[in-house]
């Protein structure tokens, strides 16, 4: 077992993990050295030098020598903690490279422990390759894993001439001129590739990747893109991620068509970014200028949805599907675009043969998201309260319609399943109005229960939450009960529901956010144009 995937969230419960399985007597000796190895280089990389150290001392006393890449890492880590130079740390590194037992692997687990554990400079990293190079016949060429792990560090850290060298090393093919460039007809992937490598220098490193998948044979295709994208999402290098979303836009053909699979990563990019401008601070997420919005990106959807489908959107295509339909549902109500979400919603009605209808998921992400706003926004709304301010600036006191409220009241209420209960009791109600929305509380009436008046007729607290619910009123318009909705209560399996209470609610949740004079749902229904016309194409 290696503790790296515990030791983001708790490396202490991932160090636990180590040694209750090293207390085990059922673990034979090649197993109990790899489980040392790979749990001390991790907890190195990690920087957690006290758990490594633990686990290499507990190692040795059992009689295991390390490996000589383990050794190296833990004598520079060691030194780094003594406040070494990065001098001190290169002459360490000169020394293990002078060992010819201290192969290429080896070398990749030191650096990983430099850069990860250490934050070391990229021109550290140079230099300790340089070294490595130096000790190794003229002739010898480093792995692609290599290469490829260098490219990353330097990319990473903006060093574009270091880039452009590794990216050209090795390199067996040679450069693409206009007579050698793949015909965009025949191989529409492997284009897309190559414009990418030459749309930016720190995006040298396709180049080097289109290369070596030229060497062995394979052509890039729709898969491999996806797979990029979702890849470069993880990574946060966002920038890659809409320079290629834009690339395969604005090549694209009716045989390299953006699908589902394309669409999604970017949507859950542009959600990553709509997070606080303090989180993004302190993650270190950069906005790039060229981010598309979100509304542009449904629309393209759209757009490459009514090409595959030969201009007749009501059939399926690959284009369109649930998963990316409720990854924009997501994005938008993160982004508080109520309008563009209740567009979204409208694709229920539209393409049913494409999507289906809503599901349990839909309807957790909509009121989900809405009851998250509400709890977010409750603690400063109780202090705006009781400092006697005016509240009705946040959102959520227009959306609950607390204004209707006297003091007693407005005290009274909780973020509880009551809560829960009048959230979805808006999509009920066809009017469209910002007015109060009564519902049953759900704490137990203890003043009843000290005073012995319940008597032989109390109910258990499973029948008591049922009959508050009362699941046959939202069942009539189509929709979860509280219970359901709260996972209280199972839903059978491809349960669907009805789109008219999802679009009730984020109706309600436009009006809440409109401050202007006038008729609400004139205003409402303005908002809802300007993301149609912004969102949906004409067929």
């Amino acid at each position: 077992m290696c503790p790296q995937d515990l030791a983001d969230d708790n490396p202490s419960a991932a160090a636990a993990i180590v040694h209750q399985a090293l207390d085990r007597a059922g673990l034979s000796n090649p197993s109990r050295f790899r489980l040392y190895e790979h749990s001390v280089a991790s907890f190195l990389r990690y920087g957690d030098v006290m758990k490594a150290a633990m686990l290499y001392s507990r190692m040795t006393r059992e009689g295991y020598i390390p490996s000589v890449s383990l050794r190296v890492q833990m004598h520079v880590v060691k030194l780094a903690e003594l406040s070494a130079t990065e001098a001190e740390l290169l002459g360490i590194a000169s020394d293990a490279c002078r060992n010819q037992t201290f192969h290429e692997a080896a070398l990749r687990d030191l650096l990983q422990t430099l850069v990860e554990g250490l934050k070391a400079s990229p021109r550290l990293v140079q230099q300790v390759v340089n070294r490595f190079l130096q000790t190794r016949e003229p002739e010898y060429k480093l792995s692609n894993d290599t290469v490829t792990y260098l490219l990353r560090v330097h990319g990473k850290a903006g060093d574009q001439e270091t880039v452009k060298q590794w990216s050209e090393y090795t390199s067996v093919s040679p450069p693409m001129t206009e007579s050698s460039s793949p015909d965009p007809i025949l191989h529409p992937y492997t284009t897309l590739l190559r414009d990418l490598a030459a749309s930016k220098p720190s995006f040298s490193v396709y180049k080097w990747t289109l290369e070596r998948m030229q060497q062995d044979n394979v052509q890039p295709d729709l898969p491999f893109f996806n797979a990029l994208l979702s890849y470069e999402v993880a990574q946060r290098n966002y920038d890659v991620v809409f320079a290629l979303y834009r690339l395969l836009m604005e090549k694209r053909t009716s045989t390299a068509m953006p699908q589902a699979q394309t669409v999604a990563p970017v949507f859950r990019a542009i959600h990553r970014l709509s997070c606080s401008h303090r989180y993004r601070r302190t993650h270190g997420i950069r906005v790039p200028e060229d981010m598309p919005s979100a509304r542009s990106v449904y629309k393209d959807m759209l757009t490459c949805h009514l090409e595959a489908t030969g201009g007749r959107p009501s059939k399926p295509s690959p284009v369109l599907n649930t998963t990316v339909l409720h990854r924009a549902l997501r994005t938008f109500i993160a982004r508080q675009d109520y309008a563009a979400a209740y567009t979204v919603v409208r694709a229920f009605r539209l393409f049913p043969s494409a999507i289906g209808a809503p599901a349990l998921a839909t309807y957790r992400i909509v009121f989900g998201g809405l009851l998250g706003r509400i709890r977010a926004q409750f603690p400063r709304l109780a202090a705006r309260l009781a400092a006697g301010l005016e509240p009705d600036a946040i959102w959520a006191y227009r959306f609950l319609g607390m204004g209707d409220l006297g003091a007693r009241d407005l005290a009274a209420l909780t973020m509880d399943m009551s809560m829960v209960h009048r959230v979805l009791l808006v999509g009920t109600d066809a009017r469209l109005s910002c007015d109060f929305v009564v519902a049953p509380s759900y704490a137990r009436p203890r003043s009843a229960e000290h005073m012995g008046l319940l008597g032989d007729f109390s109910e258990s607290e499973a029948e008591r939450m049922e009959r508050l619910a009362n699941a046959r009123e939202f069942h009539a318009h189509g929709m979860p009960s509280p219970l359901e909705f709260s996972d209280l209560k199972p839903v059978p399996e491809g349960q669907t529901y009805a789109v008219v209470p999802l679009e009730r609610v984020l109706r309600r949740a436009i009006a809440a956010a409109c401050t202007s004079e006038g008729p609400l749902a004139r205003q409402v229904s303005a908002e809802i144009v300007k993301a149609k016309d912004e969102m949906v194409v004409k067929w």
